[in-house]
């Protein structure tokens, strides 16, 4: 975790530099959101439901960090509303009970086949044979 937040901390900088040279609010929160987040919830699955709360928190502060130098003057919550985000807790939990569906069923066309040589190779074979 302390991983995790040292590489935040880092580009949060660029958040910083970005501020300093203009750039607007909304493009902000996109930065963020496409640079600075990923990196706090890389892998979540996997250690989420270990995380302790100390452990949650530092990861949380990241985002109030960013969040606050973004739109200063305003409450995290009010922030969070207004940007349409939600903690990072909420988020790393939506993401841990969310189920793929790796067992649908996809009907592929059948190639049309003019030699038995093509027609035995492995992708016509596949798809004559397991549909």
């Amino acid at each position: 975790m302390d991983n995790i937040v040292k590489k935040a901390g880092k580009r949060l900088y660029m958040l910083y530099q970005l501020k300093r040279a203009g750039i607007t609010q909304k493009d902000l929160v996109s930065v963020y959101v496409s640079v600075v987040r990923p990196v706090l919830e890389y892998a979540c699955p996997v250690w989420h439901t270990n995380l302790p709360q100390y452990l949650s928190d530092n990861i949380e502060v990241i985002q109030k960090r960013a969040l606050k130098f973004i739109f200063p003057g305003l409450g995290y919550a009010e922030i969070l509303r207004r940007v349409n985000l939600d903690t990072l807790n909420v988020r790393r939990d939506s993401i841990c009970t969310f189920k793929y569906n790796v067992r649908q069923q996809n009907v592929y066309p059948l190639p049309v086949t003019r030699t038995n040589r093509f027609r035995n190779s492995f992708i016509p074979w596949a798809l004559y044979n397991c549909q």
